[in-house]
């Protein structure tokens, strides 16, 4: 009789882990974060689909944003590393060339497509869907949109550069390899 009690508490007590590890599985699937946007609020974890609250961007699955953020540190490292990386420069063509407001300058041989306009000129890219993009900005807030967007069309080695140019300056502007990348 005891045995028999141990055997179905041993067989209860497997099926509830069980049971827990797939409720947990399935709500780590079911997690929804904002669409990158580069504020707080992307780190934010909500149960379902619809619009952010904070900043109005769609909700997506927390498992489809799979892009790796680096610093301008590692950006240089990178380049210097292996400089057939593509830089991707989503801000405006203004910004880009040095005509808007703030002028923080742009990374030497990059390629500037807009993130308004990423989506409808993926095409410009295909040939790089295996190759190691970097993504920028002017504050890190429209390049982990890009990202997410490259990501999710099947471009497997995104990298985000938190800070955007804003930073660069501060942070590598003064080192040799961060100067002969940027382009004022």
């Amino acid at each position: 009789m005891k045995l028999r009690l141990l055997l179905l508490l041993l067989l209860a007590s497997a099926s509830l882990s069980s049971y827990a590890q797939k409720a947990s599985a399935k709500s780590a699937n079911d997690q929804y974060v904002c669409l990158p946007c580069g504020s707080d609020c992307d780190h934010a974890v909500l149960d379902g689909p619809g619009s952010c609250p904070h900043c109005g961007m769609r909700l997506v699955l927390k498992k489809s944003v799979v892009f790796t953020n680096i610093s301008p540190t590692e950006l240089c490292k990178t380049v210097a590393a292996r400089p057939n990386v593509i830089l991707l420069d989503v801000r405006t063509p203004d910004e880009f060339s040095g005509r808007a407001h703030e002028h923080f300058g742009r990374l030497k041989n990059a390629i500037n497509i807009p993130v308004q306009e990423l989506e409808s000129r993926l095409a410009e890219l295909n040939g790089a869907k295996n190759k190691e993009i970097i993504v920028y900005c002017s504050h890190s807030h429209r390049s982990p949109r890009a990202s997410h967007i490259l990501t999710e069309n099947g471009f497997t080695n995104v990298k985000n550069m938190t800070g955007g140019m804003s930073v660069w300056n501060d942070s590598v502007g003064q080192l040799p390899f961060g100067k002969a990348l940027l382009v004022k």
